[in-house]
């Protein structure tokens, strides 16, 4: 997971279009998160060829180079409510439906990362209490401001980190796997800090995702490898610089084996 810049106030146009804003009000008015509609939240549209295309989706895979917002992986994404559209479990939350359409709210995540078994599904811990509709009210009318993912997030204190919002460098770091399967997911900020409940929420640490990390590190060293012996072969450096740039990447290596491999794992993967 790493930070990614998304200016909440520049909505796609299907989450702001008429249609949608009415649709909107009739799931406000009745209170209902089945009414919901997957074809708006993406921004369901027909192409110039005729073919279907996904407006919110291609425009979140536009701020997140179409990897999953958790896990980082590259895959087929889909739409995630931040905060559950229809119920939150282990609570008798019924889900946050009035923020359905609401951009701030919507992530693209792999199937893996949102899945109800094994993944966050309708998780969504807080350290305080979850809001209900009538606290997004102002003055008895539904309130813009306070259906924003910052606004709500200084209200509920959630302990599943935000991209578009934390710094998630700043909760979360990498380690060597302890059954030496790969690279592992590690919380910076304690046990029951927000870095351990994302990683834990989304399951960050599948065996899967431990064996990517591994390669995406090899894969860089072997090319820093690649790129220094072409300099040498084109002239580009000579036989010295050759010597010092391996040995760089050496030393590198090294430092890593005295810190359990931590430090070109974040060189890599941050």
């Amino acid at each position: 997971m790493r930070k990614v810049f998304k200016d909440f106030n520049k909505k796609p146009l299907a989450l702001t279009k008429q249609e949608t804003l009415d649709h909107l009000k009739t799931i406000i008015e009745s209170k209902d998160a089945k009414k919901i509609k997957s074809d708006l939240y993406r921004g369901k549209y027909v192409k110039e060829n005729g073919t279907k295309g996904d407006a919110v989706i291609e425009e979140l895979n536009a701020f997140y180079h179409s990897k999953c917002a958790y896990c980082e992986d590259y895959s087929t994404v889909y739409i995630e409510h931040y905060r559950p559209k229809g119920r939150v479990i282990q609570t008798n939350h019924g889900g946050y439906f009035w923020l359905c359409y609401e951009w701030s709210n919507l992530l693209p995540t792999c199937h893996e990362c949102n899945k109800i078994a094994g993944g966050k599904g309708d998780q969504f811990p807080i350290k305080k209490t979850h809001l209900t509709l009538k606290d997004c009210l102002e003055n008895g009318e539904f309130s813009s401001n306070k259906i924003n993912a910052t606004y709500l997030n200084q209200q509920e204190e959630p302990y599943l980190l935000h991209p578009e919002i934390d710094e998630p460098k700043n909760f979360l770091g990498f380690e060597i796997d302890s059954h030496k399967k790969g690279i592992a997911i590690k919380e910076l900020d304690g046990v029951n800090g927000r870095g351990f409940h994302t990683w834990n929420i989304c399951n960050l640490n599948r065996e899967d995702l431990l064996l990517k990390r591994y390669e995406r590190v090899i894969d860089q060293i072997k090319d820093d490898l690649r790129k220094t012996f072409a300099l040498l072969s084109k002239g580009a450096i000579n036989k010295t610089d050759f010597r010092t740039e391996i040995k760089e990447i050496f030393v590198e290596l090294e430092k890593s084996r005295r810190k359990k491999g931590i430090y070109v794992i974040e060189m890599v993967c941050n």
